[in-house]
């Protein structure tokens, strides 16, 4: 006998897989054979999507019904109202509607939670009040199996030989509010959740997630991301990927995305990039941020003056400790992290330098000529990497300074962008 499911019990809340249904036959309350259940189509913009629709395939020909026609369902039968009213479905998907199996089954997704890619092998949805809503995302391979339909055999074949394997208990589930889905083509899927959950994801991690993606996704990703974001990002990618990417996005955006990197970060990526599409680019940044990523562009890469970012703290020898604080703050913005303060003079010649530990536990009235501490080593623009390595080695200094001949401040050179050019480099 058909296993069915009254319309009074669909009010209690039960988990199904998309597996599941997958295939179901969808017949009409007068009995009529429509087909089978090809695809669910949820709306977008809730945390827990609702399935809005279903597309029922009989033969070549589809049609698509409104879910709340549904009025029994089991993973035997679908039954619908008979005068439920059937459409075409839309040759391309709404921008706010998402077909599951085509869109979703199958497709790498970003895990916001743990910063990774995955693999989409099943859906989880809760049914509760006869309305079905999308809860999980299976991403492991007991969603595969599920979905080729050998999860009766092999569960009985491993309880045979290994009861307590871990492949038994642990369905590897997310929770649909914790990821991304990513499309080839841009605007078709919008999520209210994305912007706001991928900026939660360090740097590092969505630049990985971008080198793991193809290059439409790539950009379906980039163009989520507002401009903090995206810089942040791009200075954690490789230069040749930043640079493609920026390619592809108009001008407008790209320089934007320049403007909030670090310049020699910003740089970097610039040079990458053909002669023609750098000019335009750096023609559409901001004059200051302009200026001084053309600098840097004038020296090779693997240079000091290549290296090297403009963006410092300085002060004058005759101000305070708190004249130091109220400059780390105005700087804020341009100099995320603060290893030490540079002294200098009314010529811009660097004189010495005072570490952040110094300052915090001086007085505030303190004058920072009594803090100054000598430079234990300068490099030129033109000198070379091993130049710059071996300074930082030397004296184990986080930044290295940069100075001109006349010893006037440049920049510096920061630990982390030597180390990232040394393992570059092998």
């Amino acid at each position: 006998m058909p296993e069915t499911t009254a319309p009074d019990t669909r009010n209690d809340p039960r988990f199904l897989f998309f597996s599941e249904l997958l295939g179901t036959p969808v017949v009409a309350s007068d009995g009529r054979r429509l087909g089978r259940l090809s695809d669910l189509v949820a709306a977008t913009g809730e945390p827990y999507p609702p399935v809005e629709s279903l597309v029922v395939r009989r033969g070549k020909e589809r049609q698509q019904l409104p879910w709340s026609a549904v009025e029994k369902m089991s993973r035997r039968e679908i039954v619908v109202r008979s005068d439920a009213a059937a459409a075409e479905p839309p040759a391309t998907p709404l921008p706010d509607r998402i077909p599951l199996a085509e869109e979703i089954l199958d497709r790498q997704i970003v895990d916001v939670h743990d910063a990774k890619l995955v693999r989409v092998n099943d859906l989880h949805f809760l049914e509760v009040n006869r309305q079905l809503r999308i809860a999980h995302v299976d991403v492991g391979f007991r969603g595969l199996v599920r979905r080729l339909g050998w999860e009766p055999l092999v569960d009985r074949t491993i309880s045979a030989v290994r009861p307590s394997a871990p492949y038994l208990k642990s369905d590897q589930l997310l929770s649909w509010k914790l990821v991304q889905p990513l499309d080839a083509a841009p605007g078709r899927v919008r999520l209210e959740v994305a912007q706001r959950m991928l900026a939660e994801i360090h740097p590092a991690d969505l630049a990985e997630i971008m080198e793991e993606l193809d290059r439409d996704q790539r950009q379906v990703l980039l163009g989520r991301l507002d401009v903090e974001t995206a810089a942040d990002a791009l200075e954690e990618a490789s230069p040749e990927l930043a640079a493609q990417l920026l390619e592809e996005v108009p001008p407008e955006r790209a320089a934007d995305i320049l403007e909030e990197m670090q310049p020699d970060e910003a740089a970097d990526v610039l040079s990458e990039l053909p002669g023609e599409t750098r000019a335009e680019l750096v023609e559409a940044m901001e004059r200051p941020e302009a200026r001084e990523v053309q600098e840097l562009l004038s020296y090779p890469n693997d240079s000091a003056g290549g290296l090297m970012t403009p963006d410092r703290v300085e002060v004058r020898a005759e101000q305070t400790v708190a004249d130091a604080f109220a400059e780390v703050r105005r700087l804020a913005e341009e100099v995320p992290l603060v290893y030490e303060v540079f002294v200098v003079d009314a010529a811009g010649l660097l004189k010495g330098l005072v570490t952040l530990k110094d300052l915090i536990l001086a007085e505030p009235t303190t004058p920072i000529s009594q803090l100054l501490r000598e430079v234990p080593a300068t490099v030129r623009a033109e000198d070379g990497l091993r130049d710059v390595a071996r300074a930082a080695a030397k004296y184990n200094l986080i930044s290295v300074p940069v100075v001109d001949d006349l010893g006037a401040l440049r920049g510096m050179v920061t630990v982390d962008d030597i180390l990232a050019e040394v393992v570059d480099a092998r």
